[in-house]
């Protein structure tokens, strides 16, 4: 452990790095959630511009000063001239930024805005579930190989939105088998706002509510300790499982803020054999062979909460209480692990900036069970430096199903951790970013990571930018955990990664390549995988074509490697790259004049070693893979 505490401190005072515009994994699934949900940057507070992880403190600072100065912003194009505001941000930030006008009267049609996506998508090979049943094997998907969406989102004037989704996966029989609606109304001054349908909150640090998009521990040291207060958000994502359906008041008055939610919906669930009580929540939502089609709708879940948030200067506090009621006693196999069929969580969270120092934190409880709590600072040391910690505890029992604070396990529970990262920017185009995550598990549970042995991860990212030449990046991450294993007790386990990236211009096409690397070492498992991938992107007018060509070589599902893929306009696509492989992609979209652009995407994967891939009812009798996926988009 010292030796590890030795090398971070070593490595954070003697490289250096950059700060350019790239595109990352986290910044596209951030950039894909806010396409979503846009902010009115007549509205938009510093927590929110903070929370999209693209602008620079000083940007943000010119931003809110520029918009007092003013007063309100008459277009969008107004943010041209804002001092430190370049046309590479303008770029990137023009999809998640809107200017909504005022109205003379609070239901006149003004600027209204609406956006239509028709998308379906395929696998070409023919999966088990979709053939012709056999003797041996009569179950079969009751619907096509088809998976459909359509999505509309539309904005009436600044006070009232609206949208709603239907989609189906393949083998699912309808066409609407998901179905989401909301209508988000708010007052001239917006200090009230009303969500009838479906909703998420986000509140505090996330111990209780946290439905903004989030992917954890981040190299980007600010963005994983620091969550903002959010509020009543309109839910507009495909995923089938966790959000609300009633109504959410949100209201303001001076320095106070309030907000009262109701929720009734049903989900899926499979009951053990004596249907008193189910063990876990069904989050796939798949309904397409007749035992998932009897799951539907089974479980009833009623949900209610309140927050009461006081905004002052240079603090902000908040107390919420939530409620959840199923019709199930929900009874984890796990008898550490909270149970029962009445829920309710209480949280206090808060806010304190003090000059170039921001402190958080939030205390949760679950009734009758555990307590969890999150402690984070940020420290901007100068404009070069700064600097943030986190320290987390999480007991056994605590339990809240729309938690989703950083944690080294899937779960905000029998955790405890601390959390230091750094940032280091040498100049305008050198930046290196690394932090050290503590973790430590109290209590042995159902999980295969082993109890009160303290295991943790470390990363380093060194980035470059060559202005016209190309951005470049170098990073090294370094996981150890203690595994629990049936042949030999107690064991250490040691994950190592490594990536090189680089982007670079090559007269009019955009060169992107990656080089991945991964080894697992344990007393059972000794291998490594390997992923090495390039894109090619060209515009021409109109016109937008994206190639991938990507060579995997991994030694099993432990050794897998992520990276972003290209996908469909409005979707986010990070897969696991595993098995020996190879991954081709071609994205081509158009853009016409009259609003209206299309967009085809062909990826196939093909197996080396494979003969079936996937299993069961999914499996594919081949050594390929081919997925095709069209979509239509209107947006003005």
């Amino acid at each position: 452990m010292k030796q590890l505490i030795f090398v971070y401190l070593l490595i954070t005072t003697t490289l250096f790095a950059q700060n350019p515009l790239i595109l990352t994994e986290e910044k596209q699934g951030i950039i894909a959630f806010y396409q979503q949900n846009p902010f009115d940057i007549n509205q938009v507070e510093e927590s929110e511009l903070i929370a999209l992880g693209i602008l620079e403190s000083n940007q943000i600072g010119a931003f809110l000063l520029h918009r007092k100065q003013i007063g309100r912003f008459l277009s969008i194009y107004e943010l041209q001239t804002i001092r430190h505001w370049d046309i590479a941000t303008l770029r990137i930030l023009q999809p998640l930024l809107i200017c909504k006008s005022k109205t003379s009267s609070w239901h006149q049609s003004e600027n209204n805005k609406n956006q239509i996506i028709l998308r379906t998508e395929r696998t070409i090979e023919q999966k088990n579930g979709f053939s012709e049943p056999t003797n041996r094997s009569k179950v079969r998907f009751t619907g096509n190989p088809y998976s459909t969406l359509l999505r509309y989102r539309g904005t009436w004037n600044s006070n009232i939105r609206v949208g709603f989704l239907l989609s189906k996966d393949a083998g699912e029989l309808l066409y609407s088998d998901f179905s989401s609606a909301f209508i988000e109304l708010k007052d001239r001054k917006g200090h009230n706002k009303l969500i009838l349908g479906d909703y998420i909150n986000q509140w505090g640090q996330g111990l209780v509510q946290s439905g903004s998009f989030s992917l954890g521990k981040s190299y980007e040291s600010i963005r994983a300790t620091q969550k903002f207060h959010g509020g009543a958000l309109a839910y507009t994502s495909s995923g089938e499982s966790e959000f609300y359906r009633g109504l959410n008041l949100q209201s303001s008055f001076q320095n106070i803020q309030g907000q009262l939610f109701f929720s009734s919906r049903k989900k899926d669930l499979i009951l053990v054999k004596d249907r008193q009580y189910f063990r876990a929540f069904q989050l796939d939502g798949l309904h397409r062979t007749p035992t998932e089609i009897s799951q539907l709708n089974k479980l009833h879940e009623l949900a209610a909460g309140a927050n009461l948030r006081y905004i002052g200067k240079h603090l902000d506090v908040a107390i919420a209480q939530t409620w959840t009621k199923w019709n199930y006693r929900f009874q984890p196999s796990n008898p550490l692990d909270w149970q029962g069929d009445l829920l309710m969580n209480t949280s206090l969270s808060y806010i304190r900036q003090q000059a170039n120092v921001r402190i958080s934190g939030e205390v949760a409880y679950t009734a009758n069970s555990a307590w969890a709590m999150i402690q984070a600072m940020s420290w901007a040391i100068d404009k070069k430096t700064d600097l943030s910690a986190i320290i987390r505890v999480y007991e056994a029992g605590y339990f809240s199903p729309m938690a989703n604070a950083i944690s080294e396990s899937s779960n905000n529970k029998n955790e405890w951790g601390v959390y230091v990262g750094h940032q280091f920017q040498r100049n305008k185009y050198q930046r290196f970013s690394s932090y050290l995550d503590l973790f430590r598990f109290p209590k042995a549970s159902s999980s295969q990571w082993a109890a009160e042995k303290t295991g943790w991860e470390f990363l380093s990212r060194f980035q470059w930018d060559r202005r016209k030449l190309g951005h470049y990046f170098a990073q090294v991450k370094w996981t150890h955990k203690y595994l629990n294993s049936r042949n030999n007790g107690l064991i250490p386990q040691n994950l190592y990664q490594i990536s090189v990236d680089w982007n670079r211009p090559i007269h009019k096409v955009d060169w992107h390549g990656r080089i991945m690397w991964a080894h697992l070492q344990s007393k059972e498992q000794n291998e490594s995988g390997y992923l090495m991938l390039n894109d090619f992107n060209y515009h021409f007018k109109r016109i937008k074509i994206q190639l991938r060509t990507a060579w995997i070589w991994s030694g099993s599902y432990d050794t897998r490697l992520y990276a972003y893929e290209p996908s469909l306009p409005y979707s986010f696509l990070l897969p696991a790259y595993y098995d020996p492989s190879t991954r081709n992609v071609c994205l081509i979209e158009l853009k016409s004049r009259d609003k209206l652009s299309f967009a085809l995407k062909i990826a196939r994967s093909d197996y080396f070693q494979k003969n079936v891939i996937g299993s069961g009812l999914d499996a594919i009798p081949k050594s390929h893979k081919t997925d095709i996926g069209i979509q239509m988009t209107y947006a003005p």
